[in-house]
């Protein structure tokens, strides 16, 4: 079960695709030609990837990175224990790049790009150019279109460290 949080610039025709899924069993990842994924668990019981030409990765909730790996390399997926909840990041290799920083190490994000997302996974404040904060809830998705590549000065800011990822996106062609 997937919940998508973003299909960015249009549903049928994205370059970057974000989502949260629940893998209850385990199973074949579907195949994305010439996208690049990345992945994380959420909650719940490990998993481990099986990418064909990358090898093994096992993957639980203390890991703080996202695994990378190519969409259109056959990859299976074992439930190691309890259903999970998952973190997922898509985009099309061809049409632009992205990178991704964790969040607790990087609370604060200065950034040119044309587009910003920020995922936590508790509610955390978010402030933009030292304005007024909001509160980003828990599994939420923050989105912000930069097409002017204008410099942007982003803290999130918690009470304890917030597991999450800052994502910069640059496309090359929309």
């Amino acid at each position: 079960m997937t919940r998508e949080l973003l299909a960015w610039p249009d549903p049928a025709d994205w370059i970057v695709r974000i989502s949260v899924a629940d893998i209850l069993a385990s199973g074949p990842f579907s195949d994305f030609p010439g996208v690049d994924r990345w992945f994380a668990v959420l909650q719940g019981g490990a998993v481990r990837l099986d990418t064909h030409g990358s090898g093994t990765q096992q993957l639980g909730v203390g890991r703080n990175d996202l695994h990378a790996f190519p969409g259109d390399a056959p990859t299976h997926c074992t439930a190691l224990g309890a259903a999970t909840r998952d973190f997922n990041v898509m985009l099309r290799r061809a049409r632009g790049q992205l990178r991704e920083r964790p969040l607790d190490s990087n609370p604060v994000l200065q950034s040119t790009s044309a587009c910003i997302a920020l995922f936590a996974v508790q509610a955390i404040e978010v402030a933009v150019n030292s304005e007024a904060t909001c509160t980003l809830p828990g599994m939420a998705l923050a989105w912000w279109n930069n097409p002017r590549h204008e410099p942007l000065l982003l803290r999130a800011r918690a009470a304890a460290p917030v597991r999450g990822w800052w994502l910069e996106a640059d496309a090359s062609r929309i």
